[in-house]
């Protein structure tokens, strides 16, 4: 397993993580509502809104990670191509011809 696909699964990970603790908490929190006033349940409101700050800011990371190595993919794409132009052809002529043959059946 190369590093970006582990660090992508670390990352999944981590965002699953972050989504059970703040479903338990919510569901806690309403739970709780019902039977206790003011301040158990203004208590978890705050815990409640740190997990959420925590996980806009994990998701958001994701998504910067995410273009970065998309543009990076496509710049090494784009040098690639431009420096084998007959292999880049002949691979994407040969993957046409496979779709057309399974489009076909």
């Amino acid at each position: 397993m190369s590093d970006t696909t582990q660090q992508l699964a670390l990352g999944g990970q981590k965002i699953v993580e972050d989504l059970r603790v703040l479903l338990k908490d919510s569901e806690e929190m309403l739970r709780l509502a019902a039977n206790v006033p003011g301040e158990s349940v203004d208590a978890l409101r705050d815990r409640l809104g740190t997990h959420v700050e925590t996980l806009q800011s994990t998701l958001g990371d994701a998504q910067r990670t995410m273009q970065r190595r998309y543009r990076e993919a496509t710049v090494g794409t784009e040098h690639y191509v431009r420096h084998n132009p007959w292999r880049s052809l002949a691979l994407a002529a040969g993957t046409g011809f496979l779709l057309g043959v399974l489009v076909a059946r």
